[in-house]
């Protein structure tokens, strides 16, 4: 009977193992998207040399017009379709000093004495349905120094 019982919680050791492993891959998968998401938005925020808004609704244009678009907004959005990252059910409170836009990342303008530079956040969420938590966690960065720039976002 003695055996019987070790046995058990030796299968108990190895269900936690296989539990807790998949959840760090989980996470770790969600913040390398996030972290790929940031960077691309970064990139595309200095090719256009600054961020522009579209005008309208974003979500309800057509892949073809968004990846037409000479609009940052845009091609920010039609990247984010292509991969299909989609946070939702973010408050806009956890942008600092920016706007949540859509497609669930954030945009902020700095200006300095040489030019002004972008702090992009992008989100990863992850939800416990066992527990019903759910945490957000930002993955910021920052673009390079733009000396000229063409945006609809003011200097903060």
């Amino acid at each position: 009977m003695r055996e019987a019982i070790g046995g058990t919680w030796l299968l108990g050791f190895v269900v936690l193992f296989i539990v807790l492993f998949s959840a760090y891959l989980a996470v770790s998968i969600n913040y390398t998207k996030a972290f790929r998401v940031k960077n691309q938005i970064i990139n595309i925020i200095e090719e256009n040399e600054g961020f522009t808004k579209s005008r309208g609704d974003v979500a309800g244009k057509p892949l073809d017009q968004l990846q037409n678009s000479n609009k940052t907004e845009d091609k920010i959005y039609h990247y984010l379709k292509q991969i299909g990252y989609a946070t939702t059910n973010i408050e806009d409170d956890r942008c600092e000093n920016g706007s949540m836009q859509t497609g669930g990342y954030c945009v902020e303008r700095v200006c300095t004495r040489q030019g002004s530079y972008y702090k992009v956040t992008s989100f990863i969420k992850i939800e416990l349905p066992l527990i019903w938590q759910s945490f957000v966690i930002p993955v910021k960065g920052e673009t390079k120094v733009l000396y000229w720039t063409v945006d609809d976002i003011t200097c903060s």
